[in-house]
């Protein structure tokens, strides 16, 4: 079987590789999936999270994550640059980590400015659910501790500048890992050929590696 490219992290409209495996993220309360073959995400992004929007946002993930469809609760997390005040992101992230539990469905998630939050959580939640950290793009120390944690973390296009956090850390820690366009533009067969070179490795064996990683990780 040809293993495809795997893109965990993806919005509508970005260039994709023909026959590439695409995770798209869906807001609740904005899209909808608009074919029965489409892998998604779904999750309250703190960026369009508020105190009067958390219930029916909430109501729309109870209702669809059954759905096989979802394959990752999220894009969710915490940001400190732009969202609600704390305590609200907190109740939401807490609120969704129940429900992937629940339903098995691994987390994609979004943190800025927010890993002491973060880690909180991951270390209640981490051993029961995988937990992704997509685009990361910070020290490879601390890339460290959220791995040691439990956490798995995913790669974007941030890698392609080889003086990035990004590229420092996927040339420091070993597989397993993640790969993503995120809203970048970027192709994802540029990324994996990037992570190839950053790893020294052929570029069929991350794919094999990523895509196995991935299956390891659905628990339904």
């Amino acid at each position: 079987m040809l293993v495809p490219f795997f893109d965990i992290h993806a919005h509508r409209g970005a260039p994709h590789s023909a026959g590439a495996s695409v995770i798209y993220n869906v807001l609740p309360l904005h899209e909808k999936p608009t074919s029965v073959n489409t892998w998604i995400s779904i999750g309250l992004h703190p960026w369009y999270l508020t105190e009067e929007n958390l219930e029916p946002q909430m109501d729309v993930l109870a209702d669809r994550i059954s759905d096989t469809r979802v394959k990752l609760v999220g894009e969710c997390g915490f940001d400190r640059l732009r969202g609600p005040a704390m305590p609200i992101q907190q109740a939401a992230f807490e609120r969704q980590a129940v429900l992937a539990v629940r339903h098995n469905k691994p987390m994609i998630i979004h943190c800025v400015r927010a890993f002491d939050e973060l880690q909180s959580y991951g270390k209640r939640y981490a051993a029961k659910v995988p937990m992704i950290v997509h685009g990361f793009n910070k020290s490879p120390a601390l890339a460290g501790q959220l791995l040691r944690q439990g956490f798995y973390l995913s790669f974007g296009a941030a890698i392609m500048e080889e003086t990035s956090n990004a590229a420092k850390t996927i040339r420091q820690i070993a597989p397993p890992f993640f790969l993503e366009t995120d809203d970048s533009g970027v192709n994802i067969q540029a990324i994996y050929e990037q992570a190839a070179f950053l790893r020294k490795m052929a570029l069929d064996d991350l794919k094999d590696i990523i895509f196995a990683s991935w299956k390891k990780i659905q628990l339904t």
